[in-house]
């Protein structure tokens, strides 16, 4: 089409322009495969024009290529030897072949203050650009799949050691953070400083653990705030405050009570509270209180017994 132009330009009667008017304010575009070269120059030389403008763009492989396929998310692909690469590096042979030849020729002619502007792409630019779209869509769809897959199989590790860090008694019992990273780097040892990876996923395994067991305490002691008095009964059957002969040493023990009860998790002050305003817990000497099912002669404090 290059070295029939100038023939064309000839045979009906326009001067040609190597150059296309790229800001003129009246623009109407005709699409290339509804009519010829040869009938939008006879559509000019009808109209009355003088002048046809014309261009032609080459082809630049790499700036192709970069727009087509992206690199950002090639780290996720599991290499050349798929189907869907093995087509992204034809496609990328292929546009290096085209190097530098023309790919596109854009005509344009002024009718009646309006610039009517004819393009046409090369048949071999159009099956690139055509296969080099199929091709990233079908990358696109692998990365989404790889990624997908590793965020299930990333978060099923993070749920394991989760759920380990929860069912270890050393991590579920510590009363204060250093405690519990002592737990932690016992349970699940750090990885290498360069495992970034490994690093981040034991982080959020250590955080969810940490939600999950505070999750679980306020519902367990949640319930335990509307069974103060059975509770209460429960501690005195036990047996667990015998022997502690003074406030503090029966918070103390009824603490240690309720936090096994519970499995492990540390009851909150509130309940500890609420649980020693009973008389039966608060005094020592209330021994009738005491449930039936303890014998008669038990007492709190056998040492008092004469």
């Amino acid at each position: 089409m290059c070295e029939r132009l100038p023939v064309l330009a000839a045979e009906y009667g326009l001067h040609m322009v190597p150059a296309v008017p790229e800001d003129h304010p009246g623009r109407a575009n005709v699409d290339g495969e509804a009519m010829t070269a040869d009938e939008f120059c006879r559509l000019a030389q009808a109209a009355g024009a003088r002048v046809l403008f014309h261009c032609t763009t080459t082809f630049d492989a790499d700036a192709f290529l970069d727009g087509a396929f992206p690199e950002d998310d090639d780290e996720a692909l599991p290499g050349p030897e798929t189907a869907t690469m093995a087509a992204i590096e034809q496609v990328r042979r292929r546009a290096r072949r085209h190097d530098g030849q023309i790919a596109d020729v854009q005509l344009c002619v002024v009718l009646d203050g309006v610039a009517v502007f004819w393009s046409r792409l090369a048949s071999w630019g159009a099956k690139l650009v055509d296969d080099a779209e199929k091709a990233q869509d079908e990358k696109n769809n692998m990365v989404e799949q790889i990624r997908t897959s590793q965020a299930k199989d990333e978060q099923a590790e993070i749920t394991r050691i989760s759920r380990q860090l929860q069912d270890d008694p050393s991590f579920r019992e510590a009363k204060d953070p250093q405690a519990r990273r002592r737990a932690a780097d016992r349970l699940v040892p750090r990885p290498d400083e360069q495992d970034y990876e490994a690093h981040r996923i034991r982080t959020r395994a250590i955080h969810e653990a940490i939600s999950a067991l505070q999750e679980a305490a306020d519902a367990i002691f949640a319930e335990y705030m509307t069974q103060v008095p059975q509770l209460a009964d429960e501690v005195l059957a036990s047996g667990a405050l015998d022997g502690a002969r003074t406030i503090p040493a029966r918070k103390i023990h009824l603490k240690e009570f309720l936090r096994k009860r519970s499995g492990g998790h540390t009851p909150p002050a509130d309940l500890i509270t609420l649980m020693m305003e009973l008389p039966q817990l608060r005094n020592p000497s209330s021994a009738g209180a005491l449930p039936a099912a303890r014998q008669p002669e038990e007492t709190l404090f056998r040492m008092e017994q004469s």
